[in-house]
C-alpha cells in the first residue's frame, strides 16, 4: 500500500514533466532586512524566473483572504502571521520570517501554490473575470452582504467584527448560520 505523500510527490512529479519549464524551479534573493514589526525577525523579496501575469488571477479566486490589484499587477495574501505579496514581474515579497529554516519551508509552500496555479492556467482553464470582479472584497463589503443582526451566534460581539475575521480567513461562512448562498459562492475559493 502507497502511503498519501508519496502518491502527492509522485504526482508532483509527473506534473513537474508535464509542465516542464513552465513551473516555478527556483528563485533568487534579492532583498533581506529586518522585519518593521519585529526586529528580531526579517523580511524577504525574492525574484522567480518567470512572469507571473496568467497566475494572479487564479492565485486570487484561489485563497480565501486574498487581494488583486490589476491596475499594479499584485496579489496579496496572509497566512500564520507572514504576508506574502505575488508581482506579475515574478517579485515575491515575504514577512515575518524567523530563521533561515522557516524561510526554506515558506518558499517551498509559497512556490507549490504557485505552481498549482500555474498548472490551473496552463491547463486552459481561466479564472471567471465576473468572478474576479466580485471577489474583490473587504471587510466593510462583507459586513454589507451580512443581515446585519449582531445575533453573535457566531461568537463575536457582531457582524462587522465577524466581517472583518472573515476576510483575514480566522472565520469561516459557516460561523454565521444567517448568511445567503451569493456570499458563499464570492467567498468559496477555486479548488486547483
Amino acid at each position: 500500500m502507497r502511503s498519501r505523500d508519496s502518491e502527492s510527490s509522485r504526482g508532483d512529479d509527473l506534473l513537474g514533466l508535464l509542465f516542464k519549464g513552465k513551473l516555478i524551479e527556483s528563485y533568487e534573493i534579492v532583498d533581506r532586512s529586518p522585519c518593521l514589526a519585529d526586529p528580531e525577525r526579517f523580511k524577504v523579496i525574492a525574484k522567480v524566473g518567470r512572469e507571473l501575469d496568467d497566475v494572479l488571477p487564479v492565485l486570487f479566486l484561489s485563497v480565501p483572504n486574498a487581494r488583486y490589484s490589476e491596475s499594479s499587477g499584485t496579489a496579496s495574501y496572509s497566512f500564520d502571521r507572514h504576508n506574502v505579496v505575488v508581482g506579475h514581474n515574478g517579485e515575491l515579497a515575504v514577512t515575518f520570517i524567523k530563521d533561515d529554516e522557516e524561510f526554506g519551508q515558506l518558499m517551498r509552500r509559497i512556490i507549490g501554490l504557485l505552481n498549482r496555479c500555474l498548472t490551473y492556467a496552463a491547463s486552459g482553464k481561466r479564472a471567471p473575470q465576473s468572478l474576479v470582479e466580485e471577489k474583490k472584497l473587504s471587510p466593510m463589503t462583507i459586513y454589507g452582504r451580512l443581515p446585519q443582526t449582531n445575533c453573535r451566534e457566531c461568537g463575536e460581539s457582531g457582524c462587522y467584527a465577524f466581517a472583518s475575521l472573515l476576510f483575514n480567513g480566522e472565520k469561516e461562512l459557516a460561523d454565521c448560520p444567517h448568511t445567503d448562498a451569493g456570499l458563499k459562492k464570492v467567498l468559496q475559493p477555486i479548488t486547483l
